[in-house]
C-alpha cells in the first residue's frame, strides 16, 4: 500500500524481491554525519542502516551532537557504540543561517581529513539542516547521500535562507532519498532540484512474530504498570514531543476521551513539548490519582506498549513516514489519525487507519470513540495496514536505501581496491 493513490506517480525504490539481496559498493569506510537536535524516528532509522552497512563490512565514523552522543550510541548497539564521536553538528535555532552554515562547514571538513570516507550519508531531520556538510565532501568528491524525513508544506523562510546561502552544490555521486513522495516533492522544490530526481525509499520495520499470548501478557503488564482496570480502554501517543507532532492537543484530547469512553493515554517520548503536558501543581489541590495522561518517557519495549494498547493515536501536522505507525502495523496495533500523520500513504492511508481528515481534535475523539465500537472494522483495519508493513519491511528499506548508495558510487566513478560485498538477510521478521 506503500505510495498509493497519489504518491503512486512518485519514483519508487526497488520493489520486494528475493529475501537474499546482494549490493556491491566499492567503499570501505562511511562517514554519517547527524544534525540532529534531538532523537526521534530519523535517527532510528539511521542507526538500522548504520547496523546494516557495519554488519557489511564497513568501518563507520559517526558524528553526532554531544548531548545526544551516549543516547545514540546506545540506539546503535555495543558493535558500534566505539564509532560515535560527539562534534557540534547540531542545527542551532538559536544562530542564524549562516553560522550554522560555518559551524558545519568546519566540522565537516575536519572529519574529512581523518575519515577519510568513500562515501558520506547525512540524515536530514529537517531539509536544510545539514547543508553545511555538503561544501567539503564536495570539494573532496565524495559519494554521499542525504536522507529527508520530513519537509514542510508551507513556505519555510529558514529554509529558503538556508538554501540561498548555501546554494546546496551538486557534484556525481550526490543523490537525494525520501520516507515519502511528499516528502520527496517538497525537496525537490525547496532546492529547485529537477522533478522525479529524490529516489522515494519509505520507512520500513521489522515484521516480529506476535502470539495471542504475548498480546495478553503485554497487556496485563502494561495496564498493572498504569494501575487500570483490564477492560479499560488504553491508549498509546509514541514520538517525539514537539508541535509538528500534535503535542499540545493531548491535554484537551485526553480530557475528552476520558468523558466519551474512559480512555487513558499512555505517552511515550520526549521532547521540548512535554513541558506542556506536565500538569503543575495546585497549593490545596489534590492531584488526580489516575489522570487521563501519563507521561511515560522513552522506552525501549515501544512494542509491547503498542500490544497493549487498543489503538495508536497520531495527531500530528506533519509527518514523513512515521516509524511509530509501521510499528503499530507490525503488532495488529489499530490506529487513528490525522490524514496530514499518513500522507506518504496516498489514497490508501483511507485503508489502513481511522482517519480524521481535518485533523481537528473533535474527529480525532470521534475517531478513537468509534473504533472502540466497532471490532469488525477494527479488524478490517488492522489486516490492511499489517500488509502494507509486510510487503515494505524493515529488509526492502534497506535494499532501497543500499540501491540509491550504489547509484551515488557509480555516478562518481568510485573504483575501490577492495569491493565490499553488501548482504542483507531476512525472513520478513
Amino acid at each position: 500500500l506503500h505510495g498509493a493513490g497519489r504518491a503512486a506517480a512518485r519514483p519508487r525504490a526497488p520493489q520486494c524481491g528475493p529475501r537474499t539481496v546482494t549490493a556491491a559498493l566499492h567503499a570501505r569506510r562511511a562517514l554519517m554525519l547527524l544534525p540532529s537536535a534531538g532523537l526521534g524516528g530519523a535517527e532510528a532509522m539511521t542507526a538500522v542502516l548504520a547496523r546494516a552497512l557495519r554488519a557489511a563490512g564497513l568501518a563507520l565514523d559517526i558524528a553526532i551532537a554531544p548531548s545526544l552522543a551516549t543516547r545514540f550510541a546506545d540506539m546503535l548497539g555495543p558493535d558500534l557504540a566505539g564509532a560515535v564521536d560527539p562534534a557540534p553538528l547540531a542545527w542551532e535555532e538559536g544562530e542564524t543561517a549562516a553560522q550554522n552554515l560555518r559551524r558545519q562547514q568546519a566540522v565537516a571538513a575536519a572529519r574529512m581529513l581523518t575519515a577519510r570516507p568513500d562515501l558520506a550519508i547525512i540524515p536530514l531531520p529537517w531539509p536544510s539542516h545539514g547543508l553545511g556538510f555538503l561544501g567539503p565532501l564536495r570539494d573532496a568528491g565524495v559519494p554521499t547521500l542525504l536522507i529527508a524525513h520530513l519537509a514542510p508544506r508551507e513556505a519555510d523562510p529558514g529554509l529558503a535562507e538556508a538554501a540561498r546561502l548555501a546554494s546546496p552544490p551538486a557534484w556525481p555521486g550526490c543523490v537525494w532519498a525520501a520516507v515519502g513522495a511528499p516528502t520527496a516533492a517538497r525537496v525537490e522544490a525547496a532546492f529547485g532540484l529537477r522533478g522525479g530526481s529524490v529516489a522515494v525509499v519509505p520507512n520500513g520495520v521489522p515484521i516480529p512474530r506476535v502470539t495471542p499470548q504475548d498480546r495478553l501478557e503485554a497487556r496485563a503488564a502494561k495496564r498493572g504498570a498504569l494501575a487500570l482496570d483490564a477492560g479499560a480502554p488504553r491508549l498509546a501517543v509514541a514520538g517525539r514531543l514537539e508541535p509538528k507532532k500534535g503535542t499540545d492537543l493531548l491535554p484537551g484530547l485526553a480530557g475528552a476521551l476520558r468523558r466519551r469512553c474512559g480512555a487513558t493515554i499512555a505517552v511515550l517520548g520526549e521532547g521540548p513539548g512535554r513541558a506542556l503536558l506536565e500538569t503543575p501543581e495546585v497549593p490545596d489541590r489534590r492531584p488526580d490519582p489516575a489522570p487521563p495522561l501519563r507521561l511515560i518517557g522513552q522506552v525501549r519495549d515501544i512494542g509491547d506498549w503498542l500490544l497493549a494498547a487498543d489503538a495508536l493515536l497520531l495527531p500530528s501536522r506533519l509527518e514523513g513516514c512515521p516509524l511509530v505507525f509501521l510499528e503499530a502495523a507490525a503488532r495488529h496495533c489499530p490506529v487513528v489519525a490525522t490524514a496530514a500523520a499518513l500522507e506518504a500513504f496516498g489514497d490508501a492511508a483511507w485503508e489502513i487507519a481511522a482517519l480524521a481528515p481535518d485533523g481537528m481534535p473533535s474527529a480525532l475523539v470521534d475517531g478513537v470513540a468509534a473504533l472502540l465500537a466497532a471490532p469488525a472494522r477494527r479488524a478490517v483495519l488492522v489486516e490492511a495496514a499489517f500488509r502494507c508493513a509486510a510487503a515494505w519491511d524493515e529488509a526492502a528499506m534497506l535494499r532501497g536505501l543500499l540501491g540509491v548508495l550504489r547509484g551515488a558510487v557509480a555516478a562518481a566513478g568510485v573504483r575501490g581496491a577492495e569491493v565490499q560485498a553488501i548482504t542483507a538477510r531476512g525472513d520478513g521478521g
